[in-house]
């Protein structure tokens, strides 16, 4: 015959689980905005410029190409 376990074993292993998770959720929900932060760009940024192609288009960005075809 299994042993009987006494009760509020079981609430109280989930109540601390489910402790465990919110730390765990809340940390990963601070480590997320951090890192948003440190990857915050500025607003004229070229990344989302729309009329960056057309400013590039007279080959300023352009980099000659450094490898040898032979």
């Amino acid at each position: 015959m299994p042993e009987s376990k006494p009760e509020g074993t079981a609430d109280a292993q989930a109540e601390e689980s489910l402790r465990r998770l919110k730390d765990a959720s809340r940390d990963l929900k601070d480590r997320i905005e951090e890192e948003k932060k440190r990857q915050d760009l500025p607003l004229d940024s070229n990344l989302g410029d729309p009329a960056w192609e057309q400013k590039a288009k007279d080959g300023r960005f352009d980099k000659p190409d450094t490898e040898d075809d032979d």
